[in-house]
């Protein structure tokens, strides 16, 4: 999950600015050919690509791959609730100054 969230929005955005503006050229061609054969294949070879990296493998690799550091999952949790204590202080601190 970490992962996704470090990533995810950089993949999709990767692909939306590239490879989809980039073939969204062939979807107004004038050729049926072009439109047919060409976008339909991209476009298809493109949602795969965004299913398999977004959604197929993520579930994969969390199947398979190391188990969870509970340590590190701990010191986030603490790190969470002393940013949100540090955060509570300053907020009080403007509020009565």
């Amino acid at each position: 999950m970490k992962a996704m969230n470090n990533m995810g929005s950089s993949v999709v955005v990767g692909i939306a600015s590239t490879k989809l503006l980039g073939i969204l050229v062939l979807a107004f061609a004038p050729s049926t050919l072009f439109r047919l054969y060409y976008f339909r294949m991209y476009l298809f070879i493109i949602l795969l690509g965004v299913f398999n990296g977004l959604c197929f493998l993520p579930v994969i690799l969390s199947w398979c791959g190391p188990p969870t550091d509970e340590i590190e999952v701990l010191e986030a949790e603490n790190d969470k609730i002393a940013m949100q204590k540090a955060q509570d202080k300053i907020d009080m601190h403007e509020k009565y100054h």
